[in-house]
């Protein structure tokens, strides 16, 4: 090449294909198979020398040409292993299949015939044959074209409308105090939300483990002075000035509700870890684990090990039950609380409210007989 541009340009255009192979095949083929490619493009030359490099490169060299459906052939041999190409095999066996076919069926037909124009009529048939055939591959790709382009449609439409619901939104006003643009709640009554569910849950570790979940009507003084307790918490460890940003505010609450919670939940595994339930799964677990001292080198080691083992089932027993607690608490509150109507009756009061075509034809029928009524 004497020009440098020219040089440049096709080195673009050799990475360009190099990287589309390593997309095909991997870093460590790609180079190997693009090698093989131009020199099996060279041999096809058969001694003729290339006239113009850059235009033997773009148009013989580089490019790949499968002769089948599989996007890794290439000349009919395989890019990744440099083998033969088996659905190339699989294309030459079907033609020559249609071609025995279609010369079997002309000489069951036209036995009488002589040979050269049996074979002559097989020919026109097979011509025939392959070209319904492509007609057939033609419309299927068609479709298949057809059918990408409506997906993509589709897929464009429901990003737009994606888009279109996701600015509603953002636009919609904070549920709680109304600011716009807030996306249906604002950064403030956000944290503020998750506050007020941090410090239930602070409260219902405490409640789980001090009061009697068989009977939460006599402990709901004691509920009740709990959460009161853990609110003026909540508000001692809040030391912010006068000035401050709500949203500043709103996460510092959010933040100290969460240590709060923290800090009831260790309290709550730790009074249980010394409990009846925990100390029996210690026992237990402190048992097996010296039955399996012969494991050990010395018994030193064999305690040692007895002692973690323990510990882990006290730990993993004081969390067992504190779920089951916090379980019972949730199951209680709902066998207390007002009965709440069950889907069938929701479902009976939605099915009687008229739906707005039938609104906006019950209007239409009174403005109509109001209209009747005063001509009359």
């Amino acid at each position: 090449m004497e020009r440098a541009s020219t040089n440049r340009w096709l080195a673009g255009a050799v990475r360009t294909e190099l990287a589309r192979l390593r997309g095909l095949v991997g870093a460590q083929l790609a180079d190997q198979a693009l090698v093989e490619r131009l020199e099996r493009r060279l041999r096809m030359q058969e001694g003729r020398p290339v006239a113009k490099l850059e235009g033997w490169l773009l148009r013989r060299g580089l490019p790949q040409k499968p002769g089948c459906w599989s996007h890794l052939c290439d000349d009919g041999m395989r890019i990744d292993t440099g083998s033969g190409c088996p659905s190339c095999d699989s294309v030459r066996g079907d033609r020559r299949a249609l071609r025995h076919s279609v010369a079997s069926a002309v000489a069951a037909e036209l036995p009488q015939l002589p040979f050269e124009e049996r074979r002559s009529k097989a020919e026109r048939r097979l011509h025939h044959e392959v070209q319904i055939q492509a007609a057939v591959d033609l419309a299927r790709r068609e479709h298949a074209l057809l059918e990408h382009a409506e997906r993509q449609e589709a897929v464009a439409r429901q990003r737009e409308e994606l888009a279109a619901a996701e600015d509603e939104r953002a636009a919609a006003a904070c549920e709680e105090c109304g600011i716009p643009e807030a996306a249906g709640l604002c950064l403030v009554c956000t944290s503020d939300r998750r506050t007020e569910n941090l410090l239930r849950q602070a409260v219902d570790m405490t409640v789980a483990v001090r009061a009697d979940l068989d009977d939460l009507v006599a402990s709901e003084a004691f509920v009740e002075r709990v959460a009161a307790d853990t609110r003026r918490m909540l508000d001692g460890a809040v030391e912010l000035s006068g000035n401050t940003p709500a949203a500043v505010l709103a996460f510092t609450r959010a933040t100290l509700a969460e240590q709060i919670l923290d800090g009831r939940r260790t309290s709550a595994l730790e009074h249980l870890a010394a409990g009846e339930e925990a100390e029996t799964e210690a026992e237990r677990a402190f048992e097996a684990g010296m039955r399996r001292q012969h494991r050990y080198a010395t018994p030193s080691l064999a305690l040692r090990a007895a002692e973690e083992a323990t510990e882990k089932a006290r730990e993993a027993a004081a969390r067992t039950v504190l779920r089951d607690r916090l379980a019972r608490l949730v199951q209680g509150r709902s066998i207390t609380s007002p009965e709440q109507p069950g889907w069938g009756r929701r479902c009976a009061e939605l099915a009687r409210r008229p739906l707005a075509h039938e609104l906006t034809a019950a209007s239409g029928a009174v403005v109509l007989a109001e209209g009747l009524a005063s001509a009359t």
